[in-house]
């Protein structure tokens, strides 16, 4: 069985581009291009989870 691949995706949207904003004594902070998220929390995520955070932003946005 092939081993799933873990990338770092943003928390609110799923997205894996991220760059970072700020680093250093403060710790890591990231910045979504996707949808603006700033903050030091990032998740790694499988193919999998990273589609279902899409997924709920997109349906959330749409709700909106």
């Amino acid at each position: 069985m092939k081993p799933d691949i873990i990338q770092e995706v943003c928390p609110v949207c799923g997205s894996s581009e991220l760059y970072l904003e700020a680093g250093g004594y403060t710790g890591k902070i990231y910045h979504c291009k996707n949808c603006d998220y700033i903050g030091a929390l990032i998740v790694e995520a499988d193919g999998e989870m990273a589609k279902a955070i899409r997924e709920d932003y997109e349906q959330k946005n749409k709700s909106s």
